[in-house]
């Protein structure tokens, strides 16, 4: 793959120069004490690569560890305290890279937030912490980290990179070739060079659309053709994107969720409950395997999603008279389902810390089955009493006992 084929020096990088000159000027001057870095930024504008060629280049032995490895505190503390400890065996300088630390989870990578923010404020190693996006974990890693943005790569020296990558490999395409991988790729350099390695393969997927067909279409044409080969580039080709979570964004990103776009044209067809089942279950292993890869940022597992969406629905979806639909609830129902929701979040949260779980597993595993019993029983009124529950609270959980009673 030519993405691992990163530059040999840090000069010869392209884009966000300054943020480049920061990092070595830290480097080189670092001494203990020092604040670890935070390098922030969207994925694929070279925040790994750049580490990795630092260490090379200024002679640094590398210790790096992802969100693919397991990192709760008893991993990190066998791991970064005899770092920490012992010096390298070549006499060379540790520098230990932690990637993705936006992905770490408070629930899997038990303990692992707060051994980091202890750990890297008095390190004796140079510390260099990379994620994607500010949210919860990065806003409590930055009170200790001197961070450094990285922004998408403009379109301008996107092009000159690309020309640069095409000499070096003696390749040759067209303006419009290359003006349409520079625009996919949206300042991803790693995007860029994926795709341009597809197209100089000659993959008919990139060649034949320049990547525009619509999802309505796409989807449209994955159910009325006769070839999987022939659908399964349609996938490749689709205007869409595969997304963990279908809800908290824009109306035009949910449209463009593939996953969803298949369900919402499953469940809305005329399809026999049979048939239907069966396309849902496959789906479902394949929603399942996409939300572990996505919430490990196993990013490696995406290039194989439309090849596993193919070969699973498509002997089940044939003459079936399929075609794309949007799945919505009428406005009352919708409505409904939120004004409930709004009144269980508390109630969830509460109870979910008593049962020492997750919200979401608690809701979907655990509060089934205690409503089924909370609801033979007498009991229930002096176990929401006792529940420590505000009054909002234990109004919605007495209405979830009625409404399991009453639906039995």
């Amino acid at each position: 793959m030519w993405t691992i084929e990163h530059p040999t020096k840090v000069e010869y990088f392209v884009g966000n120069e300054k943020s480049r000159k920061e990092v070595i000027a830290w480097f080189k001057g670092w001494i203990r004490g020092t604040k670890p870095l935070l390098l922030l930024g969207p994925p694929g504008v070279g925040k790994t690569s750049l580490v990795q060629t630092l260490s090379i280049q200024f002679g640094a032995d590398l210790i790096e560890l992802n969100a693919s490895d397991k990192r709760n505190r008893i991993v990190l503390s066998e791991r970064i305290i005899p770092l920490l400890e012992n010096y390298s065996l070549m006499g060379k300088q540790f520098l230990l890279f932690l990637d993705e630390v936006d992905g770490l989870s408070a629930r899997d990578d038990l303990g692992a937030i707060e051994f980091l923010s202890t750990a890297i404020k008095e390190s004796t190693v140079p510390v260099i912490l990379a994620a994607n996006e500010m949210n919860q974990i990065t806003r409590t890693l930055s009170k200790v980290c001197k961070i450094i943005s990285f922004r998408s790569i403009p379109p301008r020296l996107s092009l000159l990179y690309l020309n640069q990558i095409l000499n070096k490999k003696n390749f040759q395409l067209s303006p419009g070739e290359k003006f349409s991988i520079v625009r996919m790729s949206a300042g991803d350099i790693r995007k860029m060079l994926n795709d341009t390695q597809a197209w100089i393969s000659g993959y008919s997927a990139f060649r034949d659309s320049h990547f525009n067909i619509d999802i309505e279409d796409a989807i449209d044409g994955f159910f009325s053709s006769t070839d999987p080969e022939h659908a399964n580039d349609l996938i490749l080709n689709s205007n869409a994107v595969f997304r963990h979570v279908r809800f908290g964004i824009s109306p035009e990103d949910r449209r463009k969720d593939l996953m969803y776009g298949f369900f919402s044209s499953i469940v809305t067809s005329h399809m026999d409950t049979k048939a239907m089942a069966t396309v849902l279950d496959e789906l479902s292993k394949i929603d399942a395997l996409l939300g572990r890869s996505l919430e490990k940022r196993n990013w490696r597992i995406l290039k194989y999603m439309s090849s596993l969406i193919t070969f699973a629905i498509f002997p089940h979806t044939r003459l079936r008279q399929l075609q794309y639909k949007r799945y919505s609830f009428g406005f009352q129902q919708m409505g409904n389902y939120l004004m409930r929701g709004i009144g269980l979040r508390n109630m969830l949260q509460t109870l979910a810390e008593d049962f020492h779980t997750s919200k979401s597993k608690f809701g979907s595993s655990v509060l089934p089955f205690m409503l089924h019993v909370l609801g033979r029983t007498f009991e229930s009124e002096r176990y929401i009493m006792n529940s420590f529950l505000d009054d909002k609270s234990a109004t919605a959980l007495d209405r979830e006992i009625n409404r399991a009673s009453t639906s039995r």
